[in-house]
């Protein structure tokens, strides 16, 4: 390991070593790009990857419903040089279908499949890959870190070692979060809580239900939204709130709206499900990089606000603090750089914040029926939804749209209009009794 000082933390040279805690993707695609810049200026670089978790034979639960977005094959292949493992693919997504109370909207854009497949597999995979590059998997987990002048120590229950870098890539798990809040006040980004669950209905069901994922913004307090995938053999159910229970799971399962997605109530019994219990972010994090030290992916919440596409921002943030590392340096002031190539994610923040509360709005109002009935007969107004729920787009850019193309004036005016109806219907209805 090199002992660059505390006043030449700059880039990693001949002999450093990096610690990435977490192999999920951010991890993984992290520590392949740091082997492949160490490979192009002809370095020897040590990368040691710390997982305590079980991938293989689907032996640990991800919580995530499991659905990668474009351009993921592109950006696996393009930036890290990886094949994108169609043959773990469970079915291919097509679109959306956004629900209000009544009304539902089929939303999609041509030649832009997304896959749903088994997280765990799909992490395997890429962790394996991150071996085959020359990285080292250590199945333990991390217990302390020490940040000093000369170098980083690590301590996990599999022993204890230095390195010149550590690189926080393990999500929102409460444990490791502790720990850098503890050891190098890290403060983990705000978050919305997740229930998840799964239905295994009668294959014919299945075959019928369509690639279809099915959205909802229910106006339930507590509930943001709700999602119902279909995989091969089963549909994965997931909610999101804050601090949501499995009691809110249980009512949403029970709404009109969702019953008439699911089987019927003899393929399956809501007393049998299992229930798995998550997070994600809505936030940026605080203090997520220092001398020595900086977070990628949900870690740092550099995720698209409002529904994530988590797997591609961890594997781009991964690539970028390691692009960052071995070009200008390890100090914080280095990984000024960092936040600044991440700019695209934390601008998008406010949008995020602003996008969620509107539709918060527009679910507790019971306006959602108003605005897909609109969108059926406007393709601008059904284009901000699809990029909207799927993410494909950054909230700043679907902003600027319904400005450039008047989107927030035809939904203002379509309610304006939608109430004026109504009251006049009311008032119409008050003669007619008198």
């Amino acid at each position: 390991m090199v002992d660059v000082g505390k006043d030449s933390l700059g880039p990693l040279g001949n002999d450093s070593v990096v610690v990435i805690v977490g192999g999920g993707p951010s991890g993984s695609g992290c520590a392949m790009t740091f082997l492949q810049e160490a490979e192009k200026r002809n370095i020897r670089l040590k990368v040691i990857i710390f997982e305590g978790k079980v991938f293989k034979k689907s032996t640990h639960h991800n919580q995530c419903a499991g659905v990668l977005s474009p351009p993921i094959a592109e950006l696996l292949k393009d930036d890290l040089n990886v094949d994108f493992p169609y043959e773990l693919i469970q079915r291919n997504i097509e679109g959306y279908i956004l629900h209000g109370n009544n009304r539902s909207i089929q939303l999609k854009e041509e030649n832009c499949l997304s896959h749903a497949m088994h997280r765990v597999n799909f992490d395997e995979y890429l962790l394996n890959e991150a071996r085959k590059h020359g990285a080292e998997v250590m199945s333990a987990r991390v217990t302390g870190i020490e940040i000093h002048n000369n170098c980083a120590r690590i301590y996990s229950d599999g022993g204890n070692l230095k390195a010149d870098l550590v690189v926080g890539a393990f999500g929102l798990d409460e444990g490791a979060s502790a720990i850098f809040l503890r050891d190098v006040d890290y403060r983990q980004p705000p978050y919305l809580d997740s229930i998840l669950t799964k239905i295994h209905p009668e294959p014919e069901f299945i075959d019928d239900f369509g690639d279809y994922i099915h959205a909802f913004v229910p106006p339930v307090k507590g509930i943001e939204f709700g999602a119902v995938t279909p995989k091969s053999d089963h549909l994965t159910i997931n909610i999101a709130g804050y601090g949501i229970t499995t009691n809110y799971m249980d009512h949403f399962l029970i709404m009109e709206e969702v019953k008439k997605v699911l089987p019927p109530v003899n393929q399956w019994h809501p007393e049998n499900l299992d229930y798995y219990k998550g997070r994600f972010p809505i936030g940026i994090a605080e203090r997520y990089y220092s001398d020595r030290f900086v977070a990628v992916g949900d870690a740092a919440g550099l995720v698209r606000p409002f529904k994530g596409k988590g797997v591609n921002a961890g594997i781009i943030t991964g690539i970028r603090a390691a692009k960052v590392a071995m070009k200008h340096g390890i100090s914080k002031g280095s990984f000024n750089q960092y936040v600044r190539l991440c700019a695209d994610f934390i601008d998008d923040l406010p949008y995020g914040k602003g996008l969620r509360f509107l539709t918060k709005k527009m679910a507790d109002h019971n306006l959602m029926d108003s605005l897909i009935e609109l969108a059926e007969s406007d393709e601008e107004v059904a284009r901000v939804l699809f990029d909207s729920v799927s993410a494909h787009k950054s909230l700043k850019d679907i902003f600027h749209y319904t400005r450039e193309h008047g989107v927030i004036f035809k939904i203002s005016n379509h309610f304006l209009k939608k109430k004026t109806l109504s009251q006049i219907s009311i008032k119409a209805q008050k003669v007619a009794e008198e």
